[in-house]
């Protein structure tokens, strides 16, 4: 009590004390709230100019990703055009192949027979020489000229009783569905929509009409290509004669197409002489730094098909291209 009355009466700076004391809190108080302004002021500037600069990096993000965009939209139409001077050099190429042969069979008196259109002799005797045609190198049990057919799935159909041309023209959808499905799921997921119709082509030798329908399909699927996409019939027709031989050509190898050639030219692998010298392991680097698309390619047999290419051993490469299926040993 004694205490309390002496604090009531005790003065600093001529105040009591316990005015002086809030004066003192309120005091420290302000400076607190003040300096906590100050900091937060100053933090939120720097927080507005880091978004401000995020924002930029953003933009300059979205401009590079545009640009980049435009870029492959560019190269997708160089490689189209690319495709399309190469599917009309390989016609070019063919049709000089062609010319050759009536030459040398003009050269030889006439000797020889030309089997029409169809796969027949088309009533002609020996001596006597009919226009050139795909049905004097494709015969009528070959269904690997359809696209989407390779030649395990041929055996399938074969051991399903579908053998020929004919046959697999007549066959329905769900023919074709079940054989696939029962086969297991590697067969699965093939679509057989589009074979029916190139079979009924070949058969009634409407080789135009199924080069162009080919070039539209993907695996035999319809609206997957594009006009500039060599159809498989032309491609099986250079392997068989050989029109193809050009060194530099590497797509006569079963498992290369258009990318993936390029991507072998890119990496210093130009002629199928220097295909069929490069290491399995090598191609494995090379498909593995193009890309996960390229990764699941397999080059197992490349060297092998581009040696017998390269020694213009047709028949030993159409052989061993019969016993791959997409490229690949069977296992």
């Amino acid at each position: 009590m004694q205490v309390d009355i002496l604090l009531l009466h005790t003065t600093l700076w001529g105040l009591p004390c316990w005015l002086a004391w809030l004066l003192a809190s309120l005091l420290s108080f302000l400076l607190g709230l003040l300096l906590g302004w100050w900091l937060w002021s100053r933090f939120k500037g720097m927080v507005a100019d880091l978004e401000a600069e995020v924002a930029s990096w953003k933009k300059r993000h979205t401009d590079l990703e545009a640009e980049v965009n435009g870029l492959k939209y560019k190269l997708d139409e160089a490689q189209k055009d690319k495709d399309g001077l190469r599917v009309s050099l390989n016609k070019c190429e063919a049709d000089r192949m062609t010319l050759k042969a009536k030459l040398e069979q003009a050269g030889d008196g006439g000797s020889s027979m030309v089997v029409a259109a169809g796969g027949g002799t088309g009533g002609l005797k020996e001596g006597t020489a009919a226009p050139f045609s795909l049905g004097t190198i494709f015969k009528p049990h070959e269904l690997q000229i359809v696209e989407g057919i390779g030649p395990k799935i041929e055996g399938l159909l074969k051991d399903a009783g579908i053998k020929n041309w004919k046959d697999l023209s007549e066959a329905t959808y769900d023919d074709l569905k079940k054989v696939l499905t029962d086969a297991g799921p590697r067969y699965r997921i093939h679509d057989p929509k589009t074979w029916a119709k190139q079979a009924e082509l070949a058969l009634k030798g409407n080789w135009d009409e199924l080069i162009e329908y080919q070039k539209f399909l993907d695996t035999g699927r319809e609206d997957t290509g594009h006009s500039n996409t060599p159809s498989k019939v032309e491609k099986l027709a250079q392997k068989r004669l050989g029109f193809s031989r050009k060194p530099e050509d590497l797509q006569i190898v079963e498992g290369i197409g258009p990318k993936i050639e390029s991507i072998l030219k890119a990496a210093g692998i130009n002629t199928r002489a220097e295909l069929g010298d490069t290491t399995v392991e090598r191609l494995k680097e090379i498909l593995t730094e193009a890309g996960e698309r390229y990764r699941l390619a397999d080059p197992t047999t490349w060297p092998k098909q581009a040696k017998l290419a390269a020694e213009e051993n047709w028949r030993e490469l159409k052989d061993y291209q019969e016993f791959l299926d997409g490229g690949k040993a069977p296992k």
